[in-house]
């Protein structure tokens, strides 16, 4: 197996990694597909006499070929990233190749490379066909909503009550975010579906938007033109899946009961809609019956970007010609030279990992056959011959602190951070509360102090830190900014933070007067196309001779404007990263065309034009070639970024951690941080709703499971005191051992959740919760390795308010269980009855799949208001936060509804203000509060908790509050699922439990 290892390290190795686009071929007998945009060909090299004489050994052992067949479905949009409609491709099996080695003798080399190949097609074929399904899934679920609700009235109300669009929007200019216009959409007085107010507003409107909508900031939506004004919002000419529909996406930028704010390119709404009724600018105002509706809808560009990513990492660069070889020995600077491709070893890594737990692989389990020990070991070298010294300098700072810079820092954050700085791969576990973005902010300082001193990397080397979400992204860079260090965020200002809009690309563009010259230039060319887009295509408009070539010259100097802009702003782009010490973006983001311009990465102007002039999208960004460029925008030597950090690591499907990875096509060290015990990433594609899905295990929980684990020679342990009452108690280590003998198969029923991880470095030291609150999930999904500092028992001492709702008659615990019985609470959510509906005559694509328990919804009300009734009695009053969480968003809706038409609730709020938050179990990850009360909503006679049996979410749910954890549910059903019994037993055994029986509710009466 050493020539395997060694095969793909050279091939792997020749060069960095050329584009591969979703239509692609395997040539040679091996996998063959083609999914849509462009051609890149992958060809096996001419073979050599011993590979020939090992092939005639082989000639009664012909590989099995078959093949598989994914169809796409009927009225399939065709801006998919898969748009051909079929994807066929055949997989070569190798298996008894490996099984017949020994006796077919030869040195195999034809086998071996074939191994590469395999795994290779394996990699690419696995991953574009799931997110193939993905994207169908996401795109089916929009279409059939909005198809569905097309042809009926009624229907159509119902998409609106249902939260998934808004009709009869009246849409006012209300400025600009830099680049993008931004307008609000309120109810227009004329509006055919009404909803009332419950108490005035600022603004003083008086239509009020239906209160389980659900749109949320940063949503992708799309706005569509009712051509006959208010209550034309259910033809064919409205629908925004209509071709001949005129519609135009954009993106939330804000929301309030009467109001979405939508953040829209500059020029574009002018140019689709024509202005706006209280348009300010040289159009003059618009019409002021202008109606629009809102779809909630989905984005192709994280797909395109993802299957680019995929195809840079399984293509094999094609051997450089002599003349290649010299031309650029003599004419690229010699920046450009040092390091500019991903390391071998990184990408080796992922790959034979891959053919570790791939089942289909011959290599499937074999440690040694994928070299996955070797590989660990070559990861832990450092990136750089200095790295080592570096890391010491900055660990000296650190410990110093002469600027007062860094909180103190704990052994286990040490020792990873340590590890982070001298290795080329490095995951570290941040269970709840451990400081995951203080670990990471202080690496990236390490980077940095690395970028600006070491003699072995290109002069103009920057850090690359990204997180999956938005929100991750702006504490990363908020950390960083706390740090004193220059930080670009890039992304759209109108989906950053407010309060980092000046560090954004944005605003630096917006500062450079070339820049802001020539887009404003565009948005004016732009918006002069709104009698182009509107005329031309129409059946039986007649237009003469003059009008046509009047249209073709004002498309032109459209054309010659945004390409002159994309020039200005991504030199201004370049510039102002190239002062800075760290570029901030998503993962996705990190394939921003303006970050790969400056990086040198050639890409498709021509798809970033028809982009901005037509909202076209099939391929945004998309790198053409390998060969990095000579020069930036900015006319200097193009940045390298040789240090990777991706924060939230566990939360992003595979192929969306790549992009940061291959993107830019420089990584030499990389770092991930999360927490595969916590919610793993989204995939609407799994209908098991418990992340059983391939798509559904990120990169860095396959890698820390295949992976040894790694050997830290300078860790460090933490000597402060810890409180380990709760954790150390029997009854504690009884409800993990319950947990690890139920749980799984028999096979690996004792493995433990910590074990199953152990590639990745673990941050042992929580400072969110009290003792009694983290003991739990320290003992169950820690191995009980999660400790807590004895100071915090001090700091997070219950409310006394809770107290005196839910005493505990002996101890001292933070954690409450109120056992609501009934074993038939739970209800299945289905907002057709508010606008008149049988559920019968609901379109299934509308129905709510989600669940309500009104026993547990009521039971939480009345102990929020007598908890607020006895914040106005105590001496020393409640004023920390308060969250409200629950698996289900029907759930979610009912809890709004009832606290806010609730008037005793409401009184008392006004009268002593305090700040209650609602929300699900997966908006909170990442989040903490004060006091949490946890509605599980699941009782039934079935005992069916459903998703609720995911054991990451449940971690989630648990590990949220930091001084009061209260959870409502019903023991009954709960005990079904191996944890929930753990949990409640755990509760029983620490006394906290009250219980309540749901056919006699009436106020507080606890047993």
């Amino acid at each position: 197996m050493i020539f395997y290892t060694a095969c793909l390290s050279s091939l792997l190795l020749q060069g960095s990694a050329l584009s591969f686009s979703s239509h692609s071929r395997f040539v040679g007998n091996q996998v063959q597909h083609d999914t849509a945009l462009h051609t890149t060909s992958l060809t096996m090299r001419k073979q050599k006499a011993s590979d020939k004489r090992t092939r005639r050994m082989q000639k009664n052992q012909d590989a099995k070929i078959g093949s598989s067949t994914l169809t796409l479905g009927p009225g399939t949009s065709p801006l998919t990233p898969m748009a051909t409609g079929k994807w066929t491709h055949k997989t070569v099996s190798i298996r008894n190749q490996f099984e017949s080695a020994a006796r077919l003798g030869g040195r195999g080399r034809s086998r071996k490379r074939s191994a590469v190949y395999s795994n290779l097609a394996s990699y690419h074929n696995q991953f574009l066909e799931l997110l193939t399904k993905e994207f169908l899934a996401e795109e089916s679920a929009v279409r059939n909503r909005i198809d569905s609700a097309a042809a009926d009235s009624m229907q159509s109300l119902m998409l609106e009550s249902a939260g998934h669009a808004l009709f009869d929007m009246y849409a006012e200019r209300r400025g600009n975010i830099f680049g993008d216009e931004v307008y609000r959409l309120v109810k227009s007085k004329d509006a055919a579906s009404t909803y009332a107010l419950d108490q005035d507003t600022e603004d003083g409107d008086t239509q009020s938007l239906p209160q389980n909508n659900k749109f949320s900031q940063n949503d992708v939506i799309m706005l569509t033109l009712q051509p006959a004004g208010a209550g034309d919002f259910f033809g064919s000419s409205s629908t925004p899946t209509n071709k001949d529909a005129t519609s135009l996406e954009a993106r939330v930028l804000g929301t309030g009961p009467t109001y979405v704010d939508v953040a829209i390119l500059g020029g574009k709404f002018e140019a689709t809609f024509g202005p706006a009724a209280n348009n300010f600018g040289p159009a003059g105002r618009g019409d002021p019956k202008l109606r629009l509706r809102m779809d909630r809808y989905f984005s192709n560009v994280p797909y395109n970007r993802m299957v680019e990513a995929i195809g840079q990492l399984t293509t094999i660069p094609p051997k450089r010609t002599k003349e290649e070889i010299a031309f650029l020995k003599e004419a690229a600077p010699k920046d450009i030279k040092k390091l500019r491709s991903v390391d071998g070893v990184i990408r080796q890594t992922i790959l034979n990992s891959f053919a570790y737990s791939n089942e289909e692989s011959p290599m499937f389990g074999d440690m040694e056959a994928t070299k996955l020990n070797d590989l660990a070991k070559q990861i832990a070298k450092p990136p750089l011959q200095d790295s080592t010294k570096l890391a010491n300098q900055i660990l000296g700072y650190f410990q110093s602190n002469p600027q007062q810079l860094f909180s103190p820092f704990n052994g286990p954050q040490l020792s990873a951070i340590g590890a982070a700085l001298t290795r080329k791969l490095t995951m570290i576990q941040g269970p709840p509360g451990t400081g995951k973005t203080t670990v990471a902010g202080s690496i990236a300082f390490g980077f940095v102090h690395q970028c600006r001193t070491s003699t072995n990397l290109p002069k103009h080397s920057k850090v690359l830190a990204t997180a999956f979400s938005n929100v991750g992204a702006d504490n990363l860079a908020e950390q960083l900014i706390r740090l004193n260090l220059k930080v670009v965020r890039v992304g759209k200002a109108s989906a950053v933070s407010k309060g980092l809009w000046d560090y954004t690309l944005d605003a630096a563009i917006e500062r450079d007067p070339d820049a802001k010259k020539a887009l404003d230039e565009a948005t004016k060319a732009t918006s002069n196309l709104r009698g182009t887009s509107t005329t031309s295509g129409k059946k039986g408009s007649s237009r003469s001779k003059l009008d046509i070539a009047s249209e073709r010259n004002k498309r032109d100097l459209a054309t010659t404007a945004v390409k002159a802009s994309i020039e200005a702003c991504n030199a201004a782009a370049a510039k102002a990263m190239r002062e800075a010490d760290v570029i901030v973006s998503t993962s996705i983001g990190a394939a921003d065309s303006r970050l790969l311009a400056a990086c040198g990465m050639q890409i498709g102007e021509d798809e970033l034009v028809s982009e901005h002039l037509n909202g076209n999208k099939k391929a945004a960004a998309r790198i053409l070639q390998n060969d990095v460029a000579m020069f930036a925008p900015d006319g200097l030597p193009p940045l390298s970024l040789p240090f990777v950090i991706i924060d939230e690591a566990c939360q992003s499907v595979e192929p969306g951690s790549l992009i940061p990875v291959f993107s830019t096509n420089s990584c030499r060290s990389l770092v991930m941080l999360g927490d595969p015990c916590q919610l793993p990433p989204t995939v609407v594609s799994d209908e098991s709703g418990t992340g059983e899905s391939p798509l559904a295990i990120s990169l860095m929980s396959r890698l820390s499971s295949a992976l040894p684990q790694p050997v830290i020679v300078t860790a460090q342990t933490d000597k402060s005191p810890r409180d380990d009452l709760y954790l150390n108690l029997k009854l504690t280590k009884q409800a993990a051992s319950l947990v690890r003998s139920k749980s799984g198969n028999s096979s690996n029923s004792d493995v433990s959740y910590r074990k199953r991880y152990s590639g990745s470095l673990l941050l042992s030291v929580q400072y969110r919760m009290h003792p009694s609150i983290a003991a739990f999930s320290s003992a169950v999904f820690y191995d009980s390795m999660l400790s807590t500092p004895k100071f915090l028992t001090g700091q997070r001492p219950v409310p006394e308010e809770l107290d005196d709702i839910l005493p505990l008659e002996r101890g001292q615990a933070s954690v409450r269980f109120v056992n609501i019985s009934g074993s038939q609470n739970e209800r299945r959510g289905d907002p057709a009855a508010s606008i008149g509906l049988l559920p019968s005559d609901v379109d299934p694509s509308l129905k709510s799949s989600s669940y309500t328990n009104e026993a547990e919804a009521t039971q939480l009300l009345d102990m929020l208001k007598e908890f607020m009734k006895n914040r106005e009695t105590s001496n020393n009053p409640f004023d920390g936060s308060i969250g409200v969480i629950t698996p289900y968003s029907g759930q979610v809706i009912l809890l709004k509804n009832l606290i806010a038409t609730d008037p005793e609730f409401r009184a008392l709020n006004q009268k002593n203000p305090i700040n209650i938050e609602i929300n699900s179990i997966d908006a909170y990850q990442g989040r903490e509060r004060d006091l949490i009360f946890f509605s599980t909503v699941r009782s039934n006679r079935r005992r069916n908790v459903g998703f609720l049996s995911d054991w990451r979410r449940m971690n989630v749910a648990l590990t949220r509050a930091k001084a009061g954890l209260v959870v409502l549910g019903d023991m009954d059903t709960l005990v079904n699922d191996c944890h929930w019994e753990a949990f409640c037993g755990w509760c029983e055994n620490v006394e906290c439990v009250f219980d309540v029986d749901a056919a006699e509710l009436n106020g507080l009466d606890f047993e």
